[in-house]
């Protein structure tokens, strides 16, 4: 197809509904290169973006102070989910990965504070859609 080659970026949209996500099939199918699935990730799941089941502020919200002093975990979030530089989403989500593996790296403590507080937020985010769930 035409312009198969040109990388795809998702449009950022704000909404008021959980789990926003819009989409052109005909684009991302025909594209070898989109950034649709980091987009959902980040819009849906980790930024301050993210609605579910009444919670809202996503699974990376709020994080330890240790981790949140420099500021770059949430500027790789917010460009993640709404860059604003061209093909910008891609790199941060390159980034984030690299930020949380140096992290889970260089402090065993520092990244178990961050896995232990995204689980419990884990927990609370389905605690609401799967009733099974038990403490």
């Amino acid at each position: 197809p035409e312009n198969y080659d040109v990388w795809y970026e998702s449009r950022f949209e704000e909404c008021d509904r959980e789990a926003c996500l819009s989409f052109s099939k005909e684009a991302l199918c025909s594209r070898v290169t989109v950034d649709h699935n980091y987009y959902a990730v980040c819009q849906n799941l980790l930024s301050q973006y993210a609605t579910w089941r009444g919670t809202t502020g996503g699974l990376l919200h709020n994080p330890p102070a240790h981790i949140a002093k420099d500021g770059q975990l949430e500027a790789l979030l917010d460009e993640c989910t709404k860059p604003k530089k061209h093909y910008g989403r891609f790199q941060a989500a390159k980034e984030l990965r690299e930020y949380l593996t140096r992290l889970s790296a260089a402090s065993s403590s520092a990244m178990a504070s961050l896995f232990f507080y995204t689980i419990i937020n884990l927990k609370i985010y389905f605690s609401h859609s799967f009733p099974v769930w038990k403490d």
